[in-house]
């Protein structure tokens, strides 16, 4: 299936291909005749390079150069700088997987840039040294491969920024929301503080208040907490945005027709209609906003009272920096419960409801405080075992299985069944990316489906594959 990529992808892609359509043949020769022994001179210079510096350290160590990220970095660069025989759209695609790989990890953009003005450097000297080379050649061959890597690092770019700034958002706001130790309560508070501010501005007006006493919504104690909190705990842009519109829209109205002190009885009732037409518009899609987050219960499961994934990245990359930083492991397990689809059409979904419930519970039992558990999605669970190696985690999981096994569910007075799970394990091997960790688990537990239900299945620790 042919690549769609969108307009900036476009515009880089045509770009690339005008480049290499406008180098010469002779130049691509050059290229992408370099030797193994001249090409692993460049990753081990760059590697060598990375490696000094302290914030690189955090994603990369001396093991993982040498296992995998050398043979990456070859197998990347002999691609670009050979990309007048690769298919470009493919070579696209994989910079911006790798663009979102940095981002999924923290990667920060500017190391990036600054690894490849590093390999820059070092490709341009080995060009200089080359005898047999005219400077024309050398010339040539330089300019295209400093621009076919800038725009390798540009694809990476415009695939990292979007993915970095949902990341930064998830964070601020899986922040904000445990600011608040009920998101009930901060709804009825907001709710009253913009009827408090309606009352009291009717009644102002009914009093005939001088006018320069009035209070703006903008200015008032609900305005300020939406300017100053809810804009960056709420996440609808668009109702973000009509909510801010409406209190303009408010405030124009209390500055310009309410300020008319001509204005007869009947128009002001006019006004006043309108105005509390557009108060209840904010009391509306307010009230739905806070919905939502309510459902959420700080980013939990409305269920199973259980995280969601949506935070799972936040908190994956906050243990993996910690476990980085302090050389502790940390084990993930995938959860499923097994045949969930045949509780629900045997006994209804309300029993396939308690049953989730039911597991969720189990999990709260078993897993310490300092674990995270989450609702991975429909059926399916997550445990992050802190400071946890494999063997450990694997002891725990079994006494899990082996106790829900034993439990029953009940049905009604008369009827019960019992439910099991299977699961799939997996110990961080200090890749910073963690949906990496997340794929090798899932690969687990369908194994473990595979292998008849009911068990656990580890990957083996020190094993490493394209995942």
């Amino acid at each position: 299936m042919k690549n769609i990529q969108p307009l900036n992808y476009d515009i880089i892609k045509n770009e690339w291909q005008l480049l290499i359509n406008n180098t010469n043949t002779a130049t691509h020769q050059i290229l992408m005749n370099l030797s193994d022994q001249e090409v692993w001179q460049l990753v081990d210079a760059y590697y060598q390079y990375m490696l000094q510096d302290e914030k690189a350290k955090l994603f990369l160590s001396t093991a993982q150069v040498e296992e995998r990220l050398s043979a990456s970095m070859n197998n990347w660069l002999r691609k670009v700088l050979g990309s007048s025989c690769e298919d470009l759209s493919e070579l696209i695609t994989h910079q911006r997987n790798v663009g979102e790989v940095h981002a999924r990890i923290g990667l920060p953009i500017d190391l990036v840039a600054r690894g490849a003005r590093k390999l820059k450097y070092e490709l341009f000297q080995l060009l200089l040294n080359k005898p047999l080379l005219s400077e024309k050649e050398i010339s040539d061959a330089i300019f295209f491969s400093g621009m076919a890597i800038d725009s390798a690092i540009e694809v990476m770019t415009v695939a990292f920024t979007p993915s970095h700034q949902k990341m930064m958002h998830d964070q601020e706001h899986f922040r904000l929301l445990t600011v608040y130790d009920d998101m009930s309560v901060e709804r009825e508070r907001q709710l009253g503080a913009l009827k408090d501010w309606e009352n009291q501005f009717i009644y102002n007006i009914a009093t005939e208040l001088p006018f320069e006493e009035r209070v703006l919504l903008s200015d008032s104690e609900f305005g300020l907490w939406f300017s100053h909190k809810g804009q960056h705990i709420f996440r609808q842009p668009d109702l973000i945005k009509k909510i801010d519109s409406l209190i303009q829209k408010i405030d124009r109205l209390i500055t310009t027709e309410f300020a008319n002190e001509s204005s007869n009885t009947f128009s002001r009732i006019h006004l006043l209609r309108l105005l509390r037409q557009d108060i209840e518009q904010v009391n509306m899609i307010l009230s739905s906003i806070f919905e939502e987050i309510v459902k959420s219960e700080n980013g939990k499961d409305p269920m199973t009272k259980l995280l969601t994934r949506r935070f799972i990245p936040t908190i994956m990359r906050r243990e993996i920096a910690l476990s980085i930083s302090s050389g502790k492991p940390f084990t993930i397990a995938l959860l499923d419960i097994d045949y969930f689809k045949k509780i629900n059409d045997n006994y209804g979904h309300a029993v396939g409801d308690s049953t989730l419930k039911s597991i969720a519970v189990w999990l709260h039992e078993y897993a310490r405080s300092s674990d995270y558990v989450f609702r991975y999605g429909g059926e399916e669970f997550m445990l992050l075992l802190v400071e946890t190696t494999l063997s450990q985690a694997q002891l725990l999981t079994e006494r899990l299985r082996n106790y829900i096994a034993s439990q029953k569910i009940e049905v009604d007075v008369d009827t019960s069944f019992n439910v099991t799970i299977s699961a799939g394990l997996v110990e961080f091997d200090n890749h910073p990316d963690y949906q990496r960790l997340i794929n090798k688990a899932d690969k687990m537990l369908y194994q473990a489906k595979n292998n008849g239900r009911n068990c656990i299945e580890s990957y083996p620790f020190g094993m490493d594959n394209s995942l």
